[in-house]
């Protein structure tokens, strides 16, 4: 009997050891898999870097502008492992291609897509040097929503004598740095609810932080969040802007214009992406379309800066996946990349502009007085070593 009991006893100190053994490699095998499955999102990631950095490089050189537009692929298509094998790919082909991803250590799969950040509205241009800059961002946002009350019934309803100027004004008022409030009168009693601190009388850091703009409701985020950055190019490219952001431009672009544009950007035998060396060679041809297709642009549209030729800020998504089914783990990264020093000189161009509006007679190019030579044409940036500039950093 006592032996008996003994072997009872044993088995069950047995299993309940096995049930924590198994509970510990259950947890492990898991943290094992988050980890494949991050590091292929990484690997995901690092491609996309290397695919801006060979555009970033390509784009330097002076190249047709029929051509210039082609290299846009080199970060457009997006990119999955394994490869997809196209349906034309013959058997030989494709044996060859199974036979290297087997060999491949990455057993884990990645996507990652790449786009264009830079052509949203940026928030941050409220408070630009720049007086056009200013003026123009704030009519985008203010055309966002008058677009929405004229479109959706049910908005119209409840928001049609809501002021959304003071709204703008007080996303205004939250990053300048004097005390009088943007539609007059002091600012401070705007953001007591928010404590000690606020306004903090800077730019935005990350986009959540307009919800503590007051009077900022959750659907008036939601309208703006997937138009508006904090990375902007300070310019619009006509060849990647979403079709709200190409209808914040102005209160007479139709529906009809902004998807005729569309389709003809995306399609050569419609015309083909819109084409300009210049930013005012650029808009003319944006706008000569779209008027050609209904739309009533106000004179203020000529100020709109405009860029058919380049893309510098970038938004980048990768995702990591190990494992099937229910079982499987994703690992999400996004990253921003900026080209600081463009961005920049974007901007230097429209103070310069500005300033040659205010004294048509001096020159920019030279000293006060309007003597002395003429500054030479400023040389090429060189291209910085290293990875593209990651200014956003997020992982999930």
């Amino acid at each position: 009997m006592l032996a008996v009991t003994s072997l009872l006893f044993m088995v069950y100190i047995a299993k309940e050891v096995s049930r924590d053994s198994l509970t510990e490699y259950v947890v492990n095998s898991h943290e094992l898999n988050r980890l494949k499955a991050y590091y292929a999102a990484r690997n995901g990631m690092d491609i996309a870097l290397l695919r801006i950095k060979i555009f970033q490089q390509a784009s330097r050189f002076p190249l047709p502008p029929a051509f210039a537009q082609e290299i846009d692929q080199i970060w457009k298509f997006p990119f999955a492992w394994p490869l997809p094998a196209p349906p034309e790919m013959n058997s030989v082909d494709r044996e060859n291609m199974d036979k290297m991803m087997k060999e491949s250590f990455m057993d884990a799969t990645y996507t990652h897509t790449i786009e264009d950040e830079g052509s949203k509205i940026d928030v941050n241009d409220l408070i630009s040097p720049s007086k056009t800059l200013r003026e123009i961002t704030k009519k985008q946002l203010l055309t966002i929503f008058e677009r929405k009350v004229e479109s959706d019934e049910t908005f119209r309803q409840e928001y049609q004598n809501f002021r959304f100027d003071d709204l703008v004004n007080r996303i205004i008022d939250f990053m300048s740095e004097v005390n009088e409030s943007a539609g007059g009168g002091g600012k401070q009693g705007f953001f007591t609810e928010l404590g000690q601190g606020y306004p903090p009388n800077r730019g935005f850091r990350t986009l959540d932080e307009i919800r503590l703009i007051p009077g900022m409701s959750e659907e008036f985020f939601n309208i703006l969040k997937d138009q508006i950055t904090i990375y902007g190019m300070k310019s619009i490219n006509p060849n990647t802007a979403s079709e709200n952001v190409l209808k914040s431009l102005d209160k007479g672009m139709t529906d009809e214009a902004v998807k005729e544009a569309i389709a003809r950007r995306n399609d050569p035998e419609l015309g083909g992406p819109f084409v300009g060396s210049k930013p005012e060679e650029c808009l003319a041809d944006f706008k000569k379309f779209v008027e050609s297709r209904g739309a009533r642009l106000e004179p203020e549209f000529d100020q709109i800066p405009m860029l058919c030729d380049k893309v510098i800020n970038f938004r980048i998504r990768s995702t990591g996946i190990y494992g099937a089914g229910a079982h499987a783990i994703m690992k999400d990264i996004t990253a921003i990349v900026v080209d600081l020093n463009k961005s920049a000189a974007q901007i230097k161009t429209f103070i310069d502009k500005e300033k040659e509006a205010a004294n048509p007679n001096q020159n920019p190019n030279q000293p006060p007085g309007g003597s002395g030579p003429k500054s030479p044409p400023a040389a090429q940036t060189p291209l910085p070593k290293g990875s593209p500039r990651v200014v956003y950093w997020s992982e999930n």
